[in-house]
Formats: structure tokens, C-alpha cells, sequence
């Protein structure tokens, strides 16, 4: 048997849903440029930062090779954006002391305060949203 439509649901209107969320998208990367002051952030880069954010909260370094395949980039491209990173003391870079050829990257307390900020203000402006 068919579900009826009762006269009181509204109708589920799929463009005004996707315009609600490149609003949304538009307003996250203007949220991470204000706190990152770049305007260029790549995408990459955002996707490795909330990587770190997450094994931040299990006290985990993650090594480049494991931001490059979780944001979609070479080794050698992460390994220049965690150079950047680090050079905006968001990060910090460690040898592994497992496995010398290996670095390590891990939130600095500077780069945990400012995900912390996004993610915040994000939260903020989708419940006002």
C-alpha cells in the first residue's frame, strides 16, 4: 500500500535544501579564515587539521602518510602542508621513535585553541541558521 502524503507535510524541496547547505559550506570557510588568515586554506589542509583534532582527543600522533591518504593528497604534498602547519605553530613535528623515517604530526595547544574556535563558532551559526 502507498503512503499518502497528508495535506499538512510540507513539501521536501530538494534545491532549497542543497542552497541551505553551500550557505552553510560558505560560512565554515569564512569561520577557518578568520581564524587561519588565509584566505587560500586548502581543503586538504582543513581535512588534515580535523584528522589531528580527532587523534588529538586520544592523546594519538598521526603520521603524514595517514593525513595524506585520509585528505586525499601525495605524501610529499602533506609533508609541505604539515612544513606550513608547523611554520603556524598549529602543529608540531616529531620523529617516530619506533621508526626513524617516519614523522609524526600532533595538535599544538595554539592549534587545539583555534579548532576548538571553528568548531564552536560553526555549531553556533548552524543552530542560528
Amino acid at each position: 500500500m502507498a503512503t499518502r502524503i497528508e495535506q499538512d507535510d510540507p513539501p521536501f524541496d530538494v534545491e532549497a535544501r542543497r542552497l541551505r547547505l553551500c550557505r552553510e559550506l560558505l560560512v565554515e570557510r569564512q569561520i577557518i579564515a578568520r581564524y587561519l588568515k588565509k584566505q587560500d586554506w586548502s581543503h586538504a589542509g582543513w581535512i588534515m587539521l580535523l584528522e589531528l583534532y580527532v587523534a588529538d582527543t586520544v592523546d594519538k600522533r598521526l603520521p603524514v602518510s595517514s593525513l595524506g591518504y585520509a585528505s586525499g593528497v601525495s605524501i610529499p604534498t602533506a609533508t609541505r602542508q604539515t612544513i606550513e602547519m608547523e611554520s603556524c605553530k598549529f602543529v608540531v613535528r616529531e620523529r617516530d621513535p619506533h621508526d626513524g623515517r617516519r614523522t609524526n604530526i600532533a595538535l599544538t595547544a595554539r592549534g587545539r585553541a583555534i579548532l576548538r574556535c571553528i568548531l564552536d563558532d560553526y555549531a553556533k551559526s548552524r543552530a542560528n541558521a
